[in-house]
């Protein structure tokens, strides 16, 4: 009967579909990790952008990735039924469909036509005003696909891989266990969300003086414009600047890190799911809703009458003053202190770790 088959029986194949971003994405794992839980001999297939799924991937969430940049996936956006067989053939097997960041347009009811299964679908972001974070939001999927809910942290579940493969980076580049390494991610999805590089770059000159070690940068898709400023500064002062790597290894290259300093951004999720303490700078976007959730995350922001405020108005934004009115200072204290509280446990949590998550990895064997 083939792969497919559990014992006697049908092994249930389910879609999950996401199209967001990095930290869409981690904000969907504890949801993901509902609809694993519930059905536990299921074959789950997600359906996006490879880069960003591939975190989930064999690990602990998912066992095989759809790329959406296929050419023929375009039909899925169009009305009406005139489906090539190869495109019957990828979805007609599935039993159950979820989709987060649906709308009302022909995707769900191509993907319902083409399946045959029942297709549900959340919204991309929760409704304005509500105060519900986007974890929240995100398990009103499993819930209304008929699973047990329960609210956790997401978790980035690293493989033995993912660690072997960032210690043999982290030594390439001169960075030993016994280096405080404090992580800075200047970079966001919007430029409007970005506290000044200027601070930043004094921010790490300041944590350089304090505490030593090795400050490491990170630079996301399409943020040249930082990456070279970046570089100009680390041949001077030795600091890493890393781009373009796996996110996979990216997330195990974070573990090491004692904090990780950042703006709202995908990134500033990822260190949470991978349990480092997180120092997070808000301006126009709410805390409420998209604060990174993880052990041990500081929020700094600003309170004043126009923060936060919705997409058009902070697109249309001059002044920034939500973010102009967090100082270098504020920031390097606030690392301070989680670096002097979390100095005993660091290394040891992250053993911890390492054993849960080489146990979970034996476990999806």
């Amino acid at each position: 009967m083939g792969d497919d088959v559990l014992g006697s029986h049908l092994t249930e194949r389910v879609l999950i579909v996401h199209q967001g971003a990095i930290g869409d994405f981690i904000c969907c794992l504890p949801a993901l990790a509902c609809v694993r839980q519930a059905l536990t001999d299921a074959h789950i297939t997600l359906l996006g952008y490879p880069r960003i799924l591939e975190i989930a991937l064999d690990r602990a969430y998912a066992q095989s990735i759809l790329s959406i940049d296929r050419a023929d996936m375009a039909l899925l956006y169009q009305e009406g039924e005139n489906y090539p067989a190869a495109l019957k053939a990828l979805f007609e097997g599935f039993q159950q469909i979820g989709v987060f960041g649906g709308n009302d347009g022909p995707f769900a009811r191509n993907l319902e036509v083409l399946s045959g299964a029942p297709v549900t679908v959340v919204p991309p972001f929760p409704q304005a005003g509500s105060g519900i974070h986007m974890i929240d939001h995100a398990l009103s999927l499993p819930r209304s696909m008929g699973f047990p809910v329960h609210r956790d942290c997401p978790r980035l579940h690293l493989l033995t891989r993912d660690r072997h493969d960032a210690g043999a980076f982290l030594n390439r580049h001169g960075v030993t266990a016994d280096d405080p390494l404090i992580a800075i991610h200047p970079g966001s999805g919007s430029r409007k969300k970005m506290w000044p590089l200027e601070r930043f770059l004094a921010l790490a000159e300041a944590l350089t003086t304090a505490h030593g070690g090795q400050i490491l940068f990170v630079v996301g898709p399409g943020e040249e414009h930082i990456k070279e400023r970046l570089l100009a500064m680390s041949r001077r002062r030795s600091w890493l600047v890393l781009s373009g790597l796996p996110l996979p290894l990216l997330g195990a290259v974070l573990e090491h890190a004692r904090v990780f300093v950042g703006n709202d951004s995908g990134i500033s999720h990822m260190a949470t799911a991978v349990d480092v303490p997180v120092v997070a700078l808000f301006g126009p976007t709410d805390p409420v809703v998209w604060a990174p959730l993880g052990r041990d995350v500081t929020v700094i922001r600003r309170s004043i009458p126009c923060s936060p405020c919705d997409r058009g108005t902070m697109a249309q934004c001059e002044h920034q003053r939500c973010l102009m009115g967090i100082s270098v200072s504020e920031v390097r204290q606030a690392v301070t202190r989680v670096i002097e509280r979390t100095q005993d446990r660091h290394l040891g949590s992250r053993v911890d770790r390492a054993i849960l998550d080489r146990d979970q990895e034996l476990r999806l064997r």
